[in-house]
């Protein structure tokens, strides 16, 4: 019922700074699944994307309404928490061994459950705000902003998956009380999104 962490490699806490090859070399290293904080990191680039067609919209337009600043503020505060949540994850197993090794096992789960849940919420918040600008995107990034909803779509269902994988792992009553209503409400979330499945055939 307990993940099994041998021998612990110091993380990088910062894991964001890295550039882009770095990470992804840094993943592929670790004596553990780092699924925690890919799926953060692919979040928040996704959500980049988004903010993105967003910004390139407001300055091909004549007149960029409030609202689209507004959006583009949204989208932004959302990938700086999905940044977070990254660097977060790649600290949390040595939080979590940490907290088991002195006797609150229960901190430690929850702390890995409350992770994905966190990517989860962020990840779908900022699928509806760029698929509420649909109507206003300029043409030029038109599609791009599908890929953006599409790749937010994704990781949400990835994050939900590692909550329900972090529930079968640790099925403790309290863990399931609090995650299992939650994790509900986030698959209706990710229910609720509408990416397209092609592009030519969106109209």
């Amino acid at each position: 019922r307990v993940r099994k962490f041998a021998s612990e490699k110091k993380m990088n806490h910062s894991v964001t700074s890295l550039a882009g090859e770095q990470f992804v070399q840094h993943v592929s290293e670790q004596s553990h699944a780092m699924a925690g904080a890919v799926i953060a990191m692919s979040a928040a680039q996704a959500a980049a994307l988004g903010q993105a067609c967003v910004e390139i919209t407001i300055k091909l337009a004549d007149s960029a309404e409030i609202s689209h600043h507004d959006l583009s503020t949204k989208v932004e505060q959302t990938k700086i928490a999905l940044l977070q949540l990254c660097n977060e994850d790649a600290g949390a197993i040595a939080k979590f061994v940490a907290l088991r090794e002195s006797g609150s096992l229960l901190t430690g789960e929850r702390l890995l459950c409350q992770i994905p849940f966190n990517t989860a919420q962020h990840a779908v918040e900022a699928a509806l705000l760029l698929q509420s600008f649909r109507k206003s995107v300029n043409e030029r990034v038109r599609d791009d902003l599908e890929m953006s909803i599409c790749l937010l779509t994704g990781t949400a269902q990835a994050a939900v998956l590692l909550l329900d994988s972090n529930l079968r792992i640790w099925p403790e009553q309290a863990l399931l009380s609090e995650f299992e209503p939650v994790l509900e409400a986030l698959q209706e979330g990710i229910n609720s999104l509408s990416p397209v499945t092609r592009i030519r055939e969106r109209d």
